[in-house]
């Protein structure tokens, strides 16, 4: 199924995997959607724009797949200045439409909507013409850079204009690659539980992103799963345990988790009923296959007469990847990062037409342009006032370090 329609124009396979930690949220093993019956984009994020596409999906409830941008902020924050011209011209929002979807269930039990039956048995996956242009991975700043924008940011730290920022930093590099081989290739080192990979048109997204932005129920329960604290793996047990410990007990990394929960609570609050925001699990220790980290949940139950829409008009994009305040958070990212984040974290995902909706947070993700064979690879830490630049330029080069080598093997 990832092979052939890692050839199509447009394709999503979204997994939890099956590998510790289990999330009780994980309502299916996997989800694939294919075909095209209609494509919703924004090049440009705008409130108008924004407000076209919930009309329609509102006038018609069905099936969407695909991304949210980061910059689709700009239409739920129209003050933020727009950052010039887009990689590859990235839209601010790619959705569509698929002919059919797949659900595979806990127990294995695979619902098919629509025919997917005819589309696996009539179509073979396209033999692309393959370029030799070949460019090893090259970041948009060496550490120095990174110190100084960290340093400036620190500056507004300490003056109070923001108590975290989220700094991060790109790498690109040029390509051919076996689409499907290096998304199970990632997915296999990383067994993340909000994975996926998608086509659409001539744009490529491979994610190993253990963190969830949005999951809405068909009654209207929302649910965050902000993560903030890393830590690396180790093969040793006792070490482990120890890096694992560690992680939980440090003040600063709880403190950062804490800062973001409540901007998280805070959002959902403004399309929440009275006091239905509430924080079932904090500071819960997770650990990946290469990093531990710590996740809070956060859950809220919608208004009557409010959805899916008015959720992400509310919170997105996710805090854990701008800061807080959130608004100047934002401003100082747009002012510092060397370049437009594009689909980095933005969010990844699905919506049925109930209504009930799954998004994860675009990090540990690899973007491809396909025409080219680009690619980007993005990876960020939070600034606060307690923080160490050089420790959290050690913890950048971590998390882009499995994405990376996963691509350099799977260059064809």
């Amino acid at each position: 199924l990832q092979r052939r329609g890692s050839g199509e124009d447009f394709f999503a396979f979204y997994e939890t995997h099956d590998a510790a930690p289990i999330e009780e949220l994980n309502g299916l093993r996997w989800i694939a959607a294919g075909g095209c019956r209609a494509v919703h984009r924004l090049d440009r994020a705008t409130p108008e724009g924004w407000a076209e596409l919930a009309a329609a999906w509102r006038t018609q409830p069905t099936w969407w797949f695909g991304v949210l941008g980061y910059d689709l902020k700009n239409a739920f924050e129209p003050s933020l200045p727009e950052r010039g011209d887009a990689w590859h011209g990235m839209p601010d929002l790619a959705l569509w439409e698929p002919e059919w979807v797949l659900e595979c269930r806990p127990d294995g039990t695979v619902v098919e909507h629509g025919d997917a039956q005819s589309w696996l048995q009539q179509r073979a996956a396209k033999q692309e013409t393959r370029s030799q242009r070949l460019s090893p991975w090259s970041m948009d700043w060496s550490a120095p850079d990174y110190f100084e924008q960290a340093d400036s940011l620190k500056f507004h730290l300490h003056r109070g204009d923001i108590y975290e920022v989220n700094l991060c930093v790109g790498s690109q590099a040029k390509g051919p690659v076996n689409l499907a081989a290096m998304y199970r290739s990632l997915q296999a080192r990383a067994e993340a539980g909000m994975a996926g990979m998608l086509k659409w048109g001539e744009f490529t997204v491979v994610s190993a992103s253990p963190e969830r932005y949005l999951q809405v129920s068909p009654e209207g329960q929302l649910r965050s799963q902000p993560i903030k604290g890393t830590a690396p793996r180790h093969a040793d047990a006792t070490k482990d345990a120890a890096e694992g410990s560690a992680l939980r007990q440090a003040e600063k990394e709880q403190a950062e988790n804490v800062m973001i929960v409540d901007l998280v609570r805070h959002d959902f609050s403004r399309v929440a009923a009275a006091q239905t925001v509430k924080v079932p699990r904090l500071l819960e220790l997770q650990s990946f296959k290469t990093v531990h980290h710590l996740v809070s949940t956060v859950e809220a139950q919608l208004k009557p007469g409010l959805d899916w829409l008015d959720a992400v008009a509310a919170s997105f994009p996710m805090g854990s990847m701008t800061g807080a305040p959130k608004l100047r958070a934002m401003e100082l990212i747009d002012s510092h990062e060397a370049r437009p984040r594009g689909w980095y974290s933005g969010a990844m995902g699905y919506v049925r037409p109930d209504g009930s909706a799954d998004f994860n947070v675009l990090i540990r993700t690899l973007f491809g342009h396909a025409p080219s064979d680009s690619w980007q690879l993005w990876a960020g830490s939070a600034l606060t006032l307690a923080a160490d630049p050089a420790a959290e330029w050690d913890e950048c080069l971590l998390k882009a370090a499995t994405p990376q080598n996963v691509w350099n093997e799977s260059v064809e």
